[in-house]
């Protein structure tokens, strides 16, 4: 078991760092990886890994246009993990998007 001390709190998230560039991606299709980058505080760099293993796990798709690429996230892809992989992304989108009225 961990020991962290009085008033200090372990920093974690829901969502991996995979899954919060696919949720920013579903939202932002047309964001540069540096603006990806700023937004969620990763490297570019790193963004570019992500970006690339999503594109390798079929869940995003990647279009050029010009010096310009966009992002397309396929809502049919399945979660990679066996205990989720019966949930398809465009539900875990769908849930997220049903708080904010979009």
């Amino acid at each position: 078991m961990d020991s962290v001390t009085a008033g200090e709190a372990r920093s974690w998230t829901v969502f991996s760092s995979h899954g919060l560039v696919l949720l920013y991606l579903a939202g932002h299709p047309d964001s540069t990886l540096r603006l990806v980058s700023d937004a969620l505080g990763f490297t570019e760099r790193q963004i570019s890994r992500i970006v690339k293993d999503l594109v390798s796990a079929d869940m995003v798709e990647v279009a050029r246009h010009g010096r310009r690429q966009t992002y397309t996230v396929r809502a049919d892809a399945a979660l990679r993990h066996p205990s989720v992989r019966h949930v398809s992304v465009g539900r875990i989108l769908a849930a997220m998007r049903a708080g904010t009225g979009r």
